[in-house]
């Protein structure tokens, strides 16, 4: 034997691949699941900032008003003043849609077509530039557009043919002048893009001589931070220049977050996978313990025998990690839709087409995890066997090793409780999320170390329970959980920590879909609410001009109409929300009132609808330290701009806060004509459904509505949040099946190992049937006490993250609310997984001839 021969582990494995297959497979489910979700993340990640880097072309620097702020364009005549700037485009940028059932989402850049340089800023051409048959026509008809070649293809267009699509003043038809080859930005989602002329851009998606955004050519050998500090020294307050590289800086950290959540998740089914190998290890070495003992007397040193057993696990590691990537790709394909919807609804994002690929770092994470895990789990079972003398070795053939002392073992389980504690206080006194982390690590170890304690009292409990309830066949089966206790416990705290984990998913699920549920019941109580009928990104609909107010007002029926515009905006180095409501939404309750936390401003309803003052939500109050009384300063496109807060609501727009202000305000404040929402009250005695198909009839089909009763609207976003935790119904398939193989293989150990106990009671009467059934019960018992574990660990994760990591690491503060049909679910999911994996176990028992399982060695 040598340190690196393989020869001695391949000649122990070969008689144990029957016995070893489920451990693989439960390794390689742990190894894909985590390979999976970083390929996922990693191929999101990649798509949304190649969309930013196309988008910005040959741009070096960016200036913006948040997210499609408006401002001048004369301020990209101020910037191409600046020393060093090559070119300062205008450009504006929005979203439109085709007006049929497809409903695509279409990119819209504004530039001016006449400016050659501006427009090869992009790299957007066709075969030989962007050429037309005339372009005065395009310059003077405010219809026309370039589309691109995929674009017109899919959809059997040519040039000179018309397009419909939906814009922010309605329903309007384009004419295509010509085609864009899908190089540079002509590649952004899909080729889902239209070039327009920039004034025409302005007149239909903001207003005349308002842009949202200058891209900024710097000239060669130029240092680009010393060109953006000069253009931030003659900019407006409000406005902000960033290179592109610093955007994707800062989308990757606004979804670190969401990746750690995800990775975490998968890392639990990692946990699982490593639990189940130790446990069929630690099996496997004590049913070799003579042979290991005939090792030792030949003269093996100890470390030399433990070298080989661990070995031996690495190369069950390995195929588990062969496997795991095969899997993790597999998984990751059906995964990628869900995760790119999550996190587009997450962080308001258009979900831009990406493609999983296999790449190094996540080859290297998927070995490193599976091979350390292999090796973790092979650690202490190898060490066992290889530490004890040569005549204990050789009599303890098929005998459970001692455990370490009772004393020292509720010594870790105490020092383990006192470090979650400790963890859960720094992360209240720090705010840090890292310390949440450690809580939920230590919180699963936790888990499965507890499961000795409960198999122990419930053999004192609920065993004599249940054998005077079961007959016989429940007696061995409560007699067969001590048969091998660590073993039995190990199988209960796999069960724990993976259903645990399902159950700590669905808490936060639910408790943020109630906790948006309860926050908008009190705040939507009109009559109706009218939107546009497409989602502009993530979960927000596409804005409509406040012409539409106007239109409903003229509606029969309508007594009252309140519109809403929603925007994100930058405020104290981080992304916010501005969430401005006409006045008459905050001094009519009729429209619904925001929930309002704590105390308040006495004149908190007055004050905001003047203008005087706003609202901020809870999460914004967390994060940025802000209490009723402050004042909160805010760089508009107007100036700065001092409001002072009087009172704190619920609001789930924005992850790191919102501002809810008078639209009145906003507008002269902002510059923006647009809405997302308007709130109609109906004549008292007049009919809403009739209102209803007049507006759908007069108004829908000009602006691509959609109208809704509030609670109907509600229901959309409760929708949004499931989609949002849709990945969680993967992961939870995925927890389940690692379940399932550990409940098999330890069942299966079971009863190879009770062979000749199972023959010798077939031997004296006992029949296949009650075989069969108490096999079964022993399955349904680790199921029962697994989920008791699973409650536990689930109850205090889900605690943990709603109540503290969760708005930590993602934002948002949330009610804490019990997902009661999902437990439910759960256990009933559970019971039938340990039955399911308890069956094939049971069927061969049941089958043993007695003669034969008698002579069983």
């Amino acid at each position: 034997m040598t340190a690196y021969s393989l020869r001695m582990p391949v000649r122990f494995l070969r008689g144990n691949y029957a016995r070893l297959a489920l451990t693989v497979v439960a390794l390689a489910c742990g190894v894909g699941l985590v390979c999976a979700i970083d390929l996922v993340n990693r191929a999101v990640l990649r798509a949304f900032v190649e969309v930013i880097d196309t988008m910005a072309g040959r741009a070096a620097l960016q200036v913006t008003a948040g997210e499609g702020g408006v401002f001048g364009e004369s301020i990209a005549a101020t910037v191409s003043t600046v020393p060093g700037v090559e070119l300062a485009v205008p450009v504006v940028s929005a979203a439109a849609f085709t007006a049929d059932d497809s409903a695509e989402f279409v990119t819209i850049q504004g530039v001016d077509i006449a400016n050659e340089q501006a427009v090869r800023t992009y790299d957007a051409r066709d075969e030989g530039g962007v050429e037309m048959d005339d372009p005065l026509v395009f310059l003077n008809q405010t219809d026309s557009i370039i589309v691109t070649r995929p674009f017109a293809e899919r959809r059997g267009l040519a040039v000179n043919d018309q397009i419909p699509l939906v814009t922010p003043t309605g329903r309007r038809n384009f004419t295509i002048r010509a085609l864009l080859e899908p190089v540079g930005v002509a590649r952004v989602y899909g080729g889902n893009l239209a070039v327009m002329d920039l004034y025409a851009a302005e007149r239909m998606f903001t207003q005349p001589e308002m842009i949202n955004r200058i891209d900024v050519v710097v000239g060669r050998d130029q240092i680009v931070s010393k060109i953006a500090d000069a253009i931030a020294a003659v900019l407006p307050a409000g406005l902000r220049v960033e290179a592109p590289a610093q955007r994707k800086i800062d989308l990757h950290k606004v979804m670190q977050s969401l990746q750690v959540v995800l990775q975490g998740v998968g890392s639990l089914g990692l946990v699982a996978g490593f639990l189940i190998a130790f446990n069929r290890l630690a099996t496997v070495f004590e049913r070799r313990a003579w042979q290991l003992g005939v090792m030792r007397a030949l003269g093996v040193r100890q470390w030399t025998l433990w070298w080989e057993l661990v070995k031996e696990s690495l190369l069950l590691g390995a195929a588990g990690v062969g496997l795991g990537i095969v899997l993790g790709r597999a998984l990751a394909r059906l995964l990628l839709p869900v995760i790119a919807t999550t996190t587009a609804v997450a962080y308001k994002l258009v979900a831009p087409d990406a493609e999983v690929s296999l790449t190094l770092p996540s080859l290297v994470l998927a070995t490193v995890l599976g091979l350390g895990a292999a090796l973790l789990a092979a650690a202490l079972p190898a060490w066992r066997a290889a530490q004890l003398g040569v005549v204990t070795t050789i009599g303890g053939r098929g005998v459970e090793q001692e455990s370490p002392a009772s004393r020292a073992m509720w010594l870790m389980r105490a020092l383990i409780v006192v470090a979650i504690i400790a963890c859960a206080l720094l992360q209240s006194i720090t705010q840090s999320a890292v310390w949440g982390l450690f809580a939920t690590a230590l919180i699963a170890v936790a888990t499965a170390l507890a499961a000795r304690p409960l198999l122990g009292l419930a053999a004192a409990v609920v065993s004599p329970l249940f054998r005077s309830l079961g007959g016989p066949s429940a007696r061995f089966a409560a007699a067969a959980l001590l048969h091998n206790p660590r073993r039995m416990a190990l199988t209960a705290g796999t069960l724990g920590v993976g259903l645990g984990s399902v159950l700590w998913l669905w808490m936060v699920a639910r408790s943020f879909e109630q906790s948006v549920i309860d926050s908008l019941s009190g705040a939507m109580r009109a009559d109706l609410a009218v939107t546009s009928s497409n989602i502009a990104a993530g979960f927000l609909e596409a804005p409509v001009d406040q012409q539409l107010l106007a239109d409903l007002k003229g509606i029969a029926g309508v007594k009252a109409v309140a519109g809403e515009r929603v925007i994100d905006w930058h405020h104290a180095d981080g992304p916010i929300a501005i969430d401005a409501f006409d006045p008459s939404y905050f001094s009519d309750p009729a429209f619904g009132q925001l929930p309002l936390l704590g105390r308040h401003a006495t004149d908190v309803w007055e004050a905001v609808a003047r203008g005087e003052a706003v609202i901020v939500s809870s999460n914004f109050a967390l994060h940025l330290q802000v209490d009723v009384g402050d004042t909160i300063t805010l760089d508009t496109p107007s100036g700065a701009l001092a409001l002072q807060v009087a009172g704190i609501t619920m609001v789930f727009i924005s992850p790191r806060g919102t501002i809810e202000m008078s639209r009145a305000l906003f507008e002269r404040t902002w510059h923006d004509t647009q809405i997302n929402h308007a709130f109609v009250q109906v004549v008292p005695g007049t009919a809403v459904a009739a209102v209803r198909d007049t507006i759908a009839h007069e108004l829908g089909g000009r602006y691509g509505l959609r109208i809704l009763s509030c609670s109907e609207l509600i229901d959309f976003f409760a929708s949004q949040v499931r989609r949002a935790f849709a990945a969680a119904h993967v992961l939870a398939a995925m927890v389940l099946l690692v379940v399932m193989l550990g409940m098999a293989d330890t069942l299966a150990a079971n009863v190879a190992e009770r062979t000749r106990e199972l023959g010798s009671i077939r031997a004296i009467g006992v029949r296949r049937r009650q075989v069969q059934r108490m096999v079964l019960l022993e399955g349904v018992l680790l199921g029962g006490l697994g989920l008791a574990l699973a409650v536990l660990a689930g109850g205090a994760l889900g605690a943990l993250w709603v109540d503290a990591t969760f708005p930590y690491l993602l934002g948002w503060t949330l009610e804490r609310h019990v997902p009661y049909l999902q437990a439910a679910a759960v256990a009933v999911a559970a019971i039938a997984v340990c039955l399911l994996a308890a069956l094939i176990p049971a069927r061969r028992a049941s089958r043993l001839e007695p003669a034969a399982a008698l002579r069983y060695e």
